[in-house]
C-alpha cells in the first residue's frame, strides 16, 4: 500500500513538472529533457527524420522547435502546430536566432485548422495525452493524403516517444502505456481501428531502445509489429 501511494505521488509531481515545463518553464525544458536523457533526448527525437516521406510536413506539438528547426533547414513544406503559448515563444525566438522561418499555428490536434489530405508525414515526438484521444487520430488521419494507387500507402503518422526503455526499464516519458514492448500493441489497435495502418520498428540509440511508429493511411490493413 505505501508503495503503491509513492508511486501515486510519484505520478502526480512528475505531470505537475510537465506542466510547468510547458507553460512558466518552458525556456528550460530543453536543459530539463537533457539531463533526463543523459543528453540523448535530441538523438532520439531526430530518430523520427527517418521516416519522413514526402515534402508536405506537420509537426504536431513542436514543443521548443528543435525538430521543426531541423525540418526547416531541410528545406521541406513544413507546417507547425503547438498549443503553449510559453513553447511558441521559445520556438520562435530559436528560430530567429539561426535565421529560419517556418509557418506555426497555435491550437489542438482535436481540431486541426487544414483541409483533407494536404501533408504527406505528420510528426509527433513525446507526446502529451492527446496522442491516443480518438479525435486527434481522427484529425490526423483527415489531414493526410489519401493512397495515390494499390501500392502507395498514403500518407503517414510518426511518432516517436511512447516508451524509452533503458537497462531494461523505461526512462520516465509523459505517456507510456506499460514497460513492455507488448504494452504498444493496444494502442496499435487504436491507430488501425482509426484507418492508419500502424508498423511498430525498435530502434537502437545510444544507451536506449526507441520504439517508433510508423502509421500509413491505408485502411483495413494491420502491419503487426517488426524489430530492426
Amino acid at each position: 500500500m505505501l508503495r503503491l501511494w509513492v508511486l501515486r505521488g510519484i505520478g502526480r509531481l512528475y505531470l505537475w513538472a510537465t506542466h510547468r515545463l510547458y507553460n512558466e518553464f518552458a525556456p528550460l525544458y530543453d536543459l530539463a529533457s537533457w539531463l533526463v536523457s543523459a543528453g540523448h533526448w535530441g538523438e532520439w527525437r531526430r530518430l523520427a527524420l527517418d521516416y519522413v516521406a514526402g515534402p508536405r510536413v506537420l509537426e504536431v506539438g513542436f514543443g521548443t522547435g528543435e525538430l521543426l528547426a531541423e525540418l526547416a533547414r531541410r528545406r521541406l513544406g513544413i507546417c507547425g502546430l503547438e498549443l503553449s503559448p510559453a513553447m511558441q515563444q521559445v520556438t520562435a525566438r530559436k528560430l530567429r536566432r539561426h535565421g529560419l522561418s517556418t509557418p506555426r499555428l497555435r491550437g489542438r490536434v482535436q481540431t486541426l485548422p487544414f483541409g483533407d489530405g494536404c501533408f504527406d508525414t505528420i510528426v509527433s515526438t513525446f507526446p502529451a495525452e492527446y496522442i491516443v484521444d480518438p479525435d486527434a487520430l481522427k484529425e490526423m488521419r483527415r489531414v493526410l493524403r489519401e493512397p495515390r494507387g494499390p501500392d502507395d500507402p498514403g500518407g503517414r503518422l510518426v511518432i516517436v516517444g511512447l516508451a524509452v526503455y533503458r537497462s531494461g526499464a523505461p526512462l520516465p516519458a509523459r505517456f507510456r502505456v506499460r514497460p513492455e514492448d507488448s504494452g504498444l500493441e493496444p494502442f496499435c489497435e487504436q491507430l488501425n481501428s482509426a484507418g492508419l495502418a500502424c508498423h511498430l520498428i525498435s530502434r537502437f540509440s545510444g544507451p536506449a531502445r526507441v520504439p517508433v511508429v510508423v502509421a500509413e493511411r491505408r485502411p483495413h490493413l494491420h502491419l503487426g509489429a517488426v524489430q530492426v
